[in-house]
């Protein structure tokens, strides 16, 4: 798995009581003998104002989300990557861009 792939997986609650299932963009794989994912929340819930960390993805034959949706870039978790349920799709260059782009904002 790469940056800018999209997949369904089992995405925690802030409290770590439940899960949803729920596309996720990956950020990357753990480095360590794991190969854990760690992912961006992707929600089909698009706010009328985005954040500054929020990317909206239009439904197409590349990502395959069935929705408009949106990219919460700082929800972030990492999961097994046995968790994944399912690959679905992948963002456009100009995505994984802009994706990029409000990570490395995040840690300056």
């Amino acid at each position: 798995m790469k940056i800018g792939d999209i997949v369904l997986i089992p995405f925690p609650f802030a409290e770590l009581t439940n899960i949803k299932i729920r596309p996720a963009v990956v950020i990357s794989e753990t480095a360590d003998q794991y190969k854990d994912v760690v992912v961006s929340a992707i929600s089909s819930v698009v706010p009328k104002q985005l954040s500054r960390r929020e990317i909206v993805l239009q439904p197409n034959l590349i990502n395959m989300l069935r929705v408009q949706s949106v990219i919460k870039v700082d929800r972030i978790v990492t999961l097994k990557r046995e968790d994944k349920i399912a690959d679905l799709g992948k963002l456009s260059n100009s995505e994984v861009s802009e994706f990029k782009a409000i990570l490395t904002e995040m840690i300056k």
